[in-house]
């Protein structure tokens, strides 16, 4: 007998999408005071600014506590877009930045169960700084090797992610400020140091919030782009808002204008502080560059460290792509030559085709320009069961600037 139907065809089974990611998931640390459904020390999850304000963190919050803290939400969610998971979490004001990069930041990750992808840290200081180390705040400087350590943490317990700081209260002279590209003894490349802010915004507030960095308006930016994008990217991130009058005019955490101290900003740039600028024939504002506090290097065999943020995240991606793959690989069985005892043939193609099947998908979704596995083919699965393995990528590259001559000519 056959069936009526003729042909039947059944939907299959929808396994790990290779398209979508959770590179936006981000997380915010602020100094602040409690808000009135929001503990210290208790981290929480938002999706968008009715979730923020469900916690009591509205303008009025602000305000009434001269802090900045709806301000770095509110910029999150305008650039990230609603519906982005951002982990939030207050600490006590008086807590400096280096104890919240060294401890408090252990607590929110671990409560995000290793999802951040970035995470920014702000304060509100109560006074100005009583101490300044290389043009910025003593606490804001030694952050940054804490931040990194905190990266280094992270990345041993598979939860990498990028760090940005709010350089808040920025010294004003770039001549005395700290070159973050080369800092003694020190290559922090997931961290980078905000030290732009909306003036116009800046310029409504009173005492100290006059000198805050926009630090969740770069958050929201990175949460936005996708990880090889740089987010100063002058077709895709235009930070200006001329109905809601936001980032018309971007200045410096000192409470300068750009145009106040338009001779620093190149330093600035080459010394690898990240800020708002604009360009002559293009309207809006947009960060500077995605800098990361450590010098460029490239060594004998071609090999480069992380020293953007779009670098960092393409390779925290890779490295949690490729740990997802090969983790069902472990306590595998597999066949071994039977003269050396080490990996035969078959064995090495199909372990090494495990890696490049990411990286195939890190170029479908134009994250890479290649990207390739090595197994060591004498790996020891008899005794050591040790799969010693190397990894290649190549990013993809970025305009930084284009130069160019221009001659008139008589004819061709």
């Amino acid at each position: 007998m056959s069936n009526l139907k003729g042909v039947n065809i059944q939907k299959g089974k929808i396994g790990i999408n290779r398209l979508a990611g959770n590179d936006a998931v981000s997380g915010l640390i602020i100094s602040a005071i409690a808000a009135s459904a929001l503990s210290l020390d208790k981290p929480t999850t938002a999706y968008n600014m009715k979730d923020v304000e469900a916690l009591g963190i509205t303008p009025d919050f602000d305000t009434d506590n001269s802090l900045n803290v709806y301000r770095h939400c509110s910029e999150f969610y305008r650039m990230a877009g609603e519906g982005i998971p951002l982990h939030l979490m207050l600490v006590a004001q008086a807590t400096p930045m280096t104890d919240i990069a060294e401890t408090k930041a252990k607590t929110l990750l671990a409560h995000a169960r290793g999802e951040i992808r970035q995470l920014a840290i702000a304060v509100n200081p109560a006074e100005a700084p009583n101490a300044m180390l290389n043009g910025l705040p003593t606490d804001v400087y030694n952050a940054i090797a804490k931040a990194q350590g905190l990266y280094n943490w992270t990345y041993d317990n598979h939860m990498p992610c990028q760090i940005f700081l709010e350089g808040h209260h920025y010294g004003g002279q770039a001549s005395s400020a700290a070159n973050l590209r080369d800092i003694e003894n020190l290559q922090a490349d997931k961290v980078t140091v905000v030290i732009g802010q909306d003036w116009l915004y800046a310029e409504s507030l009173i005492g100290e919030r006059k000198k805050f960095a926009d630090v969740g308006t770069v958050l929201g930016v990175c949460s936005r782009a996708k990880v090889y994008e740089n987010i100063g990217d002058n077709g895709q991130f235009n930070l200006t808002d001329a109905i809601r009058k936001v980032w018309i005019e971007p200045g410096l955490s000192s409470h300068q204008t750009n145009t106040e101290a338009y001779s620093d900003l190149q330093t600035l740039e080459t010394k690898g502080y990240v800020f708002g600028v604009t360009y002559a024939g293009l309207a809006g504002v947009r960060w500077n560059n995605d800098h990361t506090c450590t010098p460029v290097i490239v060594d004998a065999d071609n090999t480069m460290n992380e020293h953007t943020i779009a670098y960092g995240r393409v390779a925290d991606k890779a490295v949690r792509e490729l740990r997802r793959a090969y983790l069902p690989k472990v306590k595998t069985t597999w066949q071994v030559d039977k003269k050396t005892g080490k990996l035969s043939k078959g064995t090495l193609v199909a372990l090494e085709d495990v890696g490049d099947k990411v990286f195939e998908d890190m170029i479908l979704r134009g994250e890479i320009t290649y990207g390739k596995t090595y197994i060591d083919a004498d790996s020891d699965l008899l005794v050591e069961r040790i799969l010693k393995v190397n990894y290649k990528i190549v990013p993809k590259g970025v305009i930084g600037e284009i130069n160019g001559t221009l001659n008139l000519k008589t004819r061709d």
